[in-house]
């Protein structure tokens, strides 16, 4: 009996450019790969128009809403490159026995390092020392440390936890805030205590959210909680941009010199040439790259294509 031949479309932004390296895990008599390349992803109409020819994904954050999955009628798996999966409907996909599978914990390291490197660098004024000095100037622009600062961490997930182990050593007073019960062991060994979102919001020197996005936690910081915070804050998001009603905040910073922003992801990616955030001088920006170092990309090329090649065997 002839066996299936699949049809796979990849269209994960860091594995097409790149997809030669990794054909060899594909049998060209099992498999036929189509590549799709796109600037941030596939939107539900570009899906309905291509998605009935696949029984196989590996996509970064394209939108399988409840619409796309009904026109999937070969679909069996979405391997989702990277961890976060809200960009899909799970119970539709759960329903039509579409299996989904991502990278648990792929990035925690890496987006805990860029979080602790970003504060450091706003705290040490790096970046505005190394653009003077790029200038022909000699600056001595006096930083603090964060030695006694007050950091609270929202979602204490993967992220989160490596976040408090990296701060370990800066003699920080540190808080947390997850929806779940920390574990006491953990909150006892890093110095945590877990408090309340409006004690984080009320007290914190430097704020980082690092939870999913969910219905609870979308635009977490908004024009009401923003009030509740100190006028020489730091607010750090590295995690997802919709936590964080972005005009409300841009409106926060411009208002409050003394606090700053350090920004890995925005509500909408990449930022347009007009965006308001490009004018403030109390910002660090990024482009959504907190997950990019070698080490974890490579683990997550290799573990996304396992995970689609264990359904379609």
């Amino acid at each position: 009996m002839k066996k299936i031949k699949y049809k796979i479309l990849i269209s994960a932004i860091p594995l097409v450019p790149i997809f030669k390296k990794y054909k060899k895990f594909f049998d060209t008599k099992r498999y036929s790969i189509d590549l799709k390349k796109t600037d941030q992803y596939l939107n539900e109409n570009q899906l309905l128009k291509i998605i009935d020819k696949y029984h196989g994904v590996i996509c970064g954050d394209d939108e399988f809403s409840r619409r796309v999955l009904m026109k999937a009628s070969n679909l069996k798996v979405i391997s989702k490159w990277g961890t976060g999966i809200n960009s899909i409907d799970l119970n539709f996909a759960k329903i039509k026995k579409i299996k989904v599978l991502n990278t648990p914990s792929a990035f925690s390291y890496s987006v805990a390092t860029m979080a602790i490197g970003m504060i450091l660098s706003y705290f040490r004024k790096i970046i505005d020392n190394h653009n003077l000095i790029k200038k022909n100037k000699w600056p001595k622009l006096q930083g603090e440390t964060l030695h006694n600062k007050k950091i609270g961490v929202i979602g204490v997930g993967n992220i989160g936890k490596k976040i408090f182990e990296m701060l370990l050593g800066f003699e920080t007073i540190n808080y947390a805030n997850d929806l779940k019960i920390i574990n006491r062991s953990f909150l006892k060994r890093y110095k945590i205590k877990q408090v309340s979102k409006k004690k984080i919001f009320r007290e914190s020197d430097i704020l980082i959210t690092a939870s999913d996005l969910n219905k609870s936690s979308y635009h977490l910081l908004n024009k009401k909680t923003l009030k509740l915070i100190k006028k020489n804050v730091l607010i750090v998001n590295i995690s997802r941009g919709s936590l964080i009603d972005n005009n409300a905040l841009i409106k926060f910073l411009k208002k409050n010199p003394h606090s700053g922003a350090c920004l890995d992801v925005f509500e909408d990616e990449p930022l347009k040439r007009n965006s308001k955030f490009l004018s403030l001088k109390n910002c660090i920006l990024t482009s959504h790259n907190a997950f990019n170092t070698y080490y974890e990309v490579e683990k997550t090329h290799i573990n996304t294509i396992n995970n689609i090649l264990k359904i379609l065997r």
